[in-house]
């Protein structure tokens, strides 16, 4: 489990810095912020599109390490291509580059929790996820702001850090004790293992749930993300103050992932219902704030509902999901909430032109629309009595 960590840690760093440290690496070297975007959105929306096809793919493999290898290294040449190019070639071609890498992305995110129950005993997984949680969470305060500060040093210098972490992951990876898949049924073809795979996503009703809210509800957090510079400013404390806010918000994430690591969410159905009911809640705080402590206390607030309801949401998906198809379920539905919050987050730019409570409204609502929709269209909720107390 530790090398399990340890590599999933440096991998989630990896990830978490490649996108800011991309975008202020192609701002500094172009000027331009617009351009730097369609090169970072190349990157993303490369790997919410490859997440399916990866995933099958890795549960087809017979040995998982030497596509996890892969995936450190098409992600880590991409970036260090583009490193090297850009302002030399056409913005077209390190677009094709940043697409490129990203078909590593969703290997190092959902895939590599999809392995754990082949590593830990099952009586162990609940907290294995949790501790799996929480590297989301390091790797989200610590690496961005880190590889964008090397700025400082030189236009690309943001894209270092990701590329040392990407480094360290493949060395990492020799360390973690995976085992050979053994096929228990007849090997199909990829299409039909695609096919399964979002069979399961959607026919088997707790996993649709999980999946409908997860994703909807997460593409309602991309409201604090927009409103943060808005916020910064109307609270007196100057742009800079963003900074401050979003980390605040990953502080919060931090804190709940040390908790929910001793002590795993027991009910993980319920926990992501409630998990999103905080977030929502917290979300409305964000934007009524008075002042900037309220502001900031409601941001925490905000922050630390996602570490529970991650650490439930893998574990609906490993109950939920055929062995076989499970890497696949796992990249399918990090791709989709990536892409639901790549769209919300278009969107609340759009609103904010309107104003920030159009923001915070459209947020608010994807919170709650994620909640209708996978009640109504998952299992029968346990009644009101037990809540509590049966899992």
């Amino acid at each position: 489990m530790s090398s399990y960590l340890v590599t999933a840690t440096v991998a989630r760093s990896a990830t978490e810095s490649s996108g800011p440290a991309l975008l202020v690496a192609s701002v500094a070297v172009l000027g331009s912020a617009t351009t730097a975007s369609y090169i970072v959105a190349s990157l993303t929306a490369s790997a919410a599109v490859a997440g399916p096809i990866v995933g099958a793919a890795i549960d087809r493999a017979h040995r998982p390490r030497a596509g996890f290898t892969a995936a450190f290294a098409i992600l880590g040449l991409g970036l260090l291509v583009i490193a090297l190019t850009l302002a030399h070639v056409p913005i077209a071609v390190t677009m094709v580059l940043a697409v490129i890498a990203g078909l590593g992305y969703p290997a190092l995110t959902g895939a590599w929790s999809a392995q754990l129950p082949a590593l830990v005993p099952r009586t162990s997984l609940t907290r294995a996820y949790g501790l799996d949680a929480a590297t989301y969470s390091v790797a989200a305060v610590v690496a961005p702001p880190a590889a964008t500060a090397l700025v400082a040093i030189a236009p690309t210098a943001p894209l270092w850090l990701t590329l040392i972490l990407l480094a360290a992951g493949v060395i990492s990876l020799r360390r973690v004790p995976f085992r050979p898949k053994v096929r228990t049924r007849a090997s199909g073809s990829m299409r039909t293992d695609l096919a399964a795979g979002l069979g399961a996503m959607f026919g088997r009703p707790a996993l649709r749930r999980s999946t409908l809210i997860t994703t909807i509800g997460f593409a309602g957090q991309a409201a604090i993300f927009v409103a943060a510079p808005v916020l910064a400013l109307d609270t007196g404390n100057g742009l800079g103050f963003t900074g401050v806010i979003l980390g605040v918000f990953a502080g919060g994430g931090l804190a709940t992932a040390a908790w929910f690591a001793r002590r795993p969410v027991q009910r993980p159905d319920r926990g992501i219902i409630l998990s999103t009911v905080v977030s929502g809640a917290a979300l409305v705080a964000v934007g009524l704030a008075p002042t900037a402590p309220l502001l900031l206390a409601a941001a925490f607030v905000m922050g630390a509902s996602e570490p529970p309801l991650v650490s439930a949401m893998f574990q609906v998906r490993v109950r939920e999901s055929p062995e076989h198809v499970q890497a696949q379920v796992f990249t399918t539905a990090a791709s989709l909430r990536m892409t639901a919050f790549a769209l919300a987050t278009a969107a609340c730019g759009w609103l904010l032109h309107l104003s920030l409570a159009w923001v915070i409204g459209f947020g608010l609502a994807l919170h709650v629309a994620s909640l209708i929709v996978g009640l109504a269209l998952g299992p029968v909720l346990p009644h009101r009595r037990h809540w509590l107390r049966r899992t």
